[in-house]
């Protein structure tokens, strides 16, 4: 984790108390976690690079302005990310971040994840955490390379409606929407499953704009 407090160790006492009740956790007990002071680009450059260390397997970026809370989650979906990745045979940390962070070179993506959370006082709520990958790692991650990502972006407040909506049961009977129900049978309303079903979901918000 890049922050501006030094480095210190990650343990389950400070698990306590960043991850509250519901929030996508990983056990970080005994894993060391980094605090370096940069700017934000360095941060990610630092985040990196930490990442491709063998004994690491979760690694968040703390940018200015975001509580540690939030970047406890960012790290506990890094670890999350980790195992759901390494049963697919994709080895290796994933960085993540509560804030979009900036991109310091090329050939690197962003990728907005949808998560489900438990706030502090215990309200569920939808968040956008943010994971950063080289392109070559995207394209291992998900079978092609990484374009539309700028209208995935842009399209992130329809979509924590359209989650919302999917799980509340108010959306429409629809062509769209059953097979969206279908998907969700085995599956939860996530970033990949957008990118991997983009025309369904493109209806989906038309449809949802238009009620």
């Amino acid at each position: 984790m890049i922050t501006q407090q030094g480095e210190r160790w990650f343990t389950a006492a400070d698990a306590a108390e960043l991850f509250g009740p519901g929030v996508v956790t990983g056990s970080t007990t005994g894993r060391r976690v980094w605090y370096e002071e940069h700017d934000p680009a360095a941060a990610v450059r630092v985040a990196l690079g930490v990442a491709r260390r063998s004994w690491v397997d979760a690694v968040a970026v703390a940018p200015a302005g975001a509580a540690l809370a939030q970047a406890g989650l960012a790290l506990a979906f890094a670890k999350h990310l980790h195992e759901v990745r390494r049963e697919r045979g994709l080895r290796g940390a994933w960085v993540m971040s509560p804030l979009q962070p900036p991109l310091p070179r090329l050939r690197l993506c962003r990728i907005p994840h949808l998560v489900t959370a438990a706030g502090p006082d215990g309200a569920w709520q939808d968040v956008v955490l943010w994971e950063v990958m080289t392109e070559a790692r995207f394209t291992a991650w998900l079978g092609r390379e990484p374009v539309g990502l700028a209208g995935l972006e842009a399209r992130l407040p329809r979509l924590l409606g359209l989650r919302r909506a999917a799980r509340d049961g108010t959306l429409p009977d629809t062509q769209a929407v059953r097979a969206l129900q279908e998907l969700l049978r085995t599956r939860c309303l996530s970033t990949r499953l957008v990118l991997e079903h983009p025309n369904l979901f493109e209806s989906l918000i038309t449809l949802k704009e238009a009620r």
